[in-house]
C-alpha cells in the first residue's frame, strides 16, 4: 500500500518494481528513493524484497509475540541484498521506515484467493 493505493504481487503479477522513476509500478515521491530502488517478487512460494538502490532499503517487520496483539518491530537495512517478506510491515526506500513517511510502503502478506 502506498498513498492509499493497493498494489498486489501474486501469480498473475509476480514482480513489482518501486522507485522514483515514472516507469515503476509504484512511483515513490521521495528524494530518498532511487529511480529504480527495489523489487518485490514471488519466488519459490515466498515473496522476496530486493534492494537495487544506492541508499539501501529498510525493512521494518511487525512480529507478533505469542498471544499478545501488540507488535514488536525489528528493522533491517538491505544494501544490494535480498530478504524474504513475512507477515506485515513497512519498506523504507532510502531511509528508515520507522516514521512511515513518503518514502515508505506498507505491506501485508495474505493468502491468495483461488
Amino acid at each position: 500500500i502506498y498513498r492509499a493505493n493497493i498494489f498486489v504481487v501474486n501469480r498473475t503479477r509476480p514482480v513489482l518494481q518501486m522507485g522514483r522513476d515514472d516507469s515503476n509500478d509504484v512511483v515513490i515521491a521521495s528524494l530518498f528513493a532511487s529511480r529504480l530502488h527495489a523489487r518485490v517478487q514471488a519466488r519459490d512460494g515466498h515473496y522476496v524484497l530486493t534492494d537495487l538502490s544506492t541508499n539501501g532499503t529498510f525493512l521494518l517487520a511487525d512480529e507478533q509475540s505469542g498471544a499478545q496483539s501488540a507488535a514488536q518491530s525489528a528493522e533491517v537495512h538491505l544494501r544490494r541484498e535480498e530478504a524474504v517478506l513475512g507477515g506485515r510491515g513497512w519498506i523504507g526506500l532510502g531511509k528508515s521506515a520507522a516514521r512511515h513517511g513518503d518514502h515508505s510502503v506498507r505491506f501485508s502478506l495474505q493468502p491468495e484467493i483461488a
